[in-house]
């Protein structure tokens, strides 16, 4: 009795396994696929394609994220070079923890200011974009914000 129990016990455990190994399969080959395509053509569309920016428009974009570009670049290094040093820190046998607490609000500082640049370049869109374009831009920006820029 103890032996049939055991060997039904061990073929349920084995069922279960290849459903759940199916099912698995299924969502990462099959159904996934389709809107893993879906999601990368999206992703490849420019903003202009997305908005349906005329011209002038794309062209106002452009400037205005060249500029932002422009503008964040001493952002990007001062933080590299802040998070090389907090590195720098935190690897040396005698860490200072009052010198890590100074580096880590200078790189705080950065980000806080970078943010604010990023702000500014959001609201600017307002003034190029159409209500309708506005809608679905802030709409994507927010999506970006709940995926928490999360890219693949």
């Amino acid at each position: 009795m103890k032996k049939k129990l055991i060997i039904w016990g061990v073929v349920l455990l084995t069922v279960i396994n290849l459903a759940s190994l199916a099912t698995r399969a299924y969502h990462r080959w099959g159904d996934d696929e389709r809107r893993d395509r879906e999601g990368r053509r999206e992703a490849r569309m420019s903003i202009t394609e997305r908005l349906g920016l005329t011209e002038a428009q794309a062209e106002q974009v452009r400037q205005m994220r060249t500029e932002l570009g422009d503008q964040l670049t001493p952002y990007r290094d001062g933080y590299r070079e802040k998070r090389n040093q907090l590195y720098d820190l935190l690897m040396a046998p005698d860490a200072d923890r009052g010198e890590v607490g100074r580096v880590k609000a200078q790189m705080d500082s950065l980000q806080a200011e970078r943010e604010a640049i990023v702000f500014d370049y959001i609201v600017a869109h307002k003034e190029v974009l159409t209500p309708e374009q506005q809608t679905m831009f802030f709409t994507m920006i927010k999506e970006r914000f709940r995926s928490g820029y999360r890219r693949r």
